[in-house]
């Protein structure tokens, strides 16, 4: 670096100038500093090369790491050969076929309401009804207005049943257009609305069935009104549920009869409840059901029955003492005055009631014991009335309401008109010959590991199948992604630590045991091989070589034929296997790529591998080489700046003796001149 020449007292020698100074520090610099630039350009050499191994063996480890993993060899891959179903299987599922035949697939309810209206804001029912219905293990009873709207019914029931079951209202054409429609929530037999008379039982225990005559009866009314009776004729060997086959049974013997096979499915619902381990049997006209026979009590049945619900039940106790009014039950007058005494309890003046109103034609009437009534009649209908406002408070004095009550079998015909357009109904399957159903159209739990969807049913005596196979495919792509990368790796480590005994070129590396011994140690452990089953197992027997340049090959037709043929040994070869010793304590023996596994986690894996203290070194040597550096500058600075100052003192005196010996020059010119 040029400073220039050197001035003392603003007059300078002339003599002494930077030049010389720069040409003194530019060979102290070269000789001291240069050095250690060198050695610093070489660690960056060296960070930079180093990186570039550490990316190479982390590539190589991806594939290792698959192959060396028990759970890549339990891959699973499913074809199915039906579009009735779709499958996908988890890993370690065995090796296998499985047939299914889907005789139905899960469905949710949708009923409609027969009443045509006008607009959303029509009147449903200018009087108070009642409609109940059973889903979802639970009964319901919607109690509708007089004067509501249809709009109105279709909230109410889907508020009240909190959406269980959605009211909707549809526009379906006419002069009347609108409609209410009653539509599930969910899908399956248990989501089905049942309205009418429903017959419930609890759980039905598994097990093998043999039912014959007079062992379990089903009866239920035809369609002319009359009571039927079904002998239930059934034998299993207990591997199916008993509630589906049970059902099953149940829609055959209806079918069978010629009375009865007409209303299945629209006026009479068989269906399952209790997680489908129950049974449903449904009357929509709201005629009696009832299940008895000789095996009934051992199936759980006793002497079920539903019977048609009271038209209409006090909402309070009858009032005790003695009561006024004249309440009308038809056309027949009930004078409470006449009938009831000043110290009669609510129960007494409840029977008293109950018992004259039994005494009407066509009409019956019981008490809950406590002072409730509750009334039925033969036509489905009551009509309840009072002449004057004595009469009035005597109806709710007795608990009951004003009005015209029908049954919900005379408002079926009447206002209702249900009409089922689809059945709520499980997904009913057969998997090894057991019939299962299932609420939903994804089933998971009949084969372990095995997801089903079903899309359509199949046909009778083609079932779809299911074929589980091993997924060697994802065996052979890691093996050559590990080909590929192990040919990436190889190249990097032979250019860093060659030496070329011509030309005395070396590479970055050369001398470097950590990394020179990487390549040999790997192909140490490629090469390995053992003996077992009396033959000689090695990477060359899956179509892995090695030439002499050391580049690798594979033989991909080679290695998927020898997986295929022996898909055990080729997992105890790649990943492993355990050995019982003769003490009896089990040890793992580890396969080819769990120890190159191994080996390249010694490498890389953890501040204390091989490569990253080798890399810590070099950081340091980096901060060691950059501290040198600095204080070498340091030291020739001031060892430069010292000079400088001699340098300007120097040439100062100089400036000084040069200016003495001008004026004694020009002494002595003057006087040879006088001459």
């Amino acid at each position: 670096m040029a400073m220039g020449k050197i001035n003392s007292l603003g007059v300078g020698s002339g003599v002494l100038s930077y030049d010389v100074i720069d040409k003194l520090r530019e060979a102290d610099e070269k000789s001291m500093i240069r050095p250690i630039e060198r050695k610093m350009e070489i660690n960056v050499e060296k960070q930079a090369a180093l990186t570039e191994i550490k990316t190479l063996i982390a590539n190589m480890r991806a594939p290792i790491r698959i192959l060396s993993d028990y759970s890549s060899y339990l891959g699973r891959t499913t074809n199915v050969n039906n579009d009735a179903l779709k499958a996908t299987v988890a890993s370690g599922v065995p090796i296998q076929d499985i047939k299914v035949d889907i005789h139905q697939l899960a469905q949710g309810d949708i009923n409609e309401v027969g009443g045509k209206f006008e607009s959303r804001e029509s009147v449903f029912s200018d009087n108070d009804v009642d409609l109940s219905f059973y889903t979802q293990g639970k009964n319901y009873t919607i109690h509708i207005k007089g004067g509501m709207t249809l709009g109105d019914v279709a909230q109410l029931i889907t508020d009240e049943t909190n959406g269980e079951v959605t009211g909707l209202v549809m526009k379906t054409g006419g002069s009347k257009p609108y409609q209410l429609m009653l539509n599930s929530k969910g899908m399956g037999d248990e989501s089905k609305i049942y309205f009418g008379t429903t017959l419930k039982t609890d759980t039905l225990p598994n097990g093998a069935l043999d039912l014959g005559d007079n062992d379990l009866n089903l009866k239920i009314a035809d369609k002319d009104g009359n009571e039927q009776t079904l002998a239930i004729k059934l034998k299993t060997d207990g591997s199916s549920d008993t509630a589906v086959v049970l059902k099953e049974a149940i829609k055959e013997a209806i079918e069978a009869d010629s009375n009865l096979k007409d209303l299945l499915g629209k006026e009479i619902n068989i269906g399952l409840n209790k997680d489908g381990k129950g049974l449903v049997i449904n009357d929509l006209r709201g005629n009696p059901i009832s299940l008895e026979g000789a095996k009934a009590n051992s199936l759980g049945f006793g002497n079920t029955q539903a019977k048609q619900e009271p038209l209409i039940t006090s909402g309070q106790v009858v009032k005790e003492g003695k009561l006024d009014g004249v309440v009308m039950i038809g056309s027949v007058p009930l004078d409470l005055a006449k009938m009831t005494k000043e110290r009669n309890t609510s129960e007494q003046n409840a029977r008293i009631i109950a018992d004259a109103i039994e005494n009407i034609a066509g009409m019956h009437a019981n008490t809950d014991g406590m002072g409730k009534l509750t009334l039925t009649s033969e036509v489905g209908e009551i009509k309840i009335s009072a002449q004057d406002s004595a009469g009035k408070q005597a109806i709710e004095d007795i608990g009951l309401r004003a009005g015209t009550i029908q049954g919900y079998a005379k408002l079926q015909d009447s206002l209702f008109k249900i009409k089922n357009i689809q059945s709520g109904q499980d997904a009913v399957i057969s998997y090894n010959g057991a019939r299962i159903s299932r609420p939903s159209n994804e089933i998971n739990d009949v084969v372990s590991g095995v997801s089903m969807t079903l899309q359509s049913t199949t046909e009778p005596g083609k079932p779809a199948i299911i074929s589980i196979g091993r997924d060697d495919a994802k065996i052979v792509e890691q093996v050559k992604e590990f080909v590929k990368s192990y040919n990436e790796l190889v190249p990097k480590l032979n250019e860093t630590t060659r030496y070329d005994e011509d030309t005395q070129i070396a590479g970055i590396f050369n001398g470097v045991s950590d990394i020179r011994t990487i390549r040999s140690s790997l192909n140490s452990i490629i090469s390995y091989s053992e003996f077992t089953d009396s033959q000689v197992s090695s990477l060359v027997n899956y179509g892995i070589t090695l030439n002499d340049k050391g580049v690798m090959f594979l033989d991909e037709g080679k290695l998927t034929s020898a997986i295929s043929a022996d898909p055990k040994g080729t997992e105890e070869f790649f990943y492993g296997r355990d050995k019982k010793e003769v003490s009896g304590k089990e040890t793992h023996i580890d396969g080819v790529f769990s120890k190159i596994d191994k080996f390249l986690a010694s490498l890389a894996d953890g501040s204390n591998s091989r490569l990253e203290i080798f890399g810590s070194s070099l950081d340091r040597d980096a901060k060691n080489l950059q501290r040198d550096k600095k204080s070498t500058s340091e030291l020739l600075d001031t060892r430069y700046e010292t000079m400088a100052n001699r340098f300007a003192a120097y040439d100062s005196q100089i400036a000084k003796t040069k200016n003495a010996f001008g004026s004694v020059q020009m002494m002595i010119d003057q006087s040879v001149a006088k001459k």
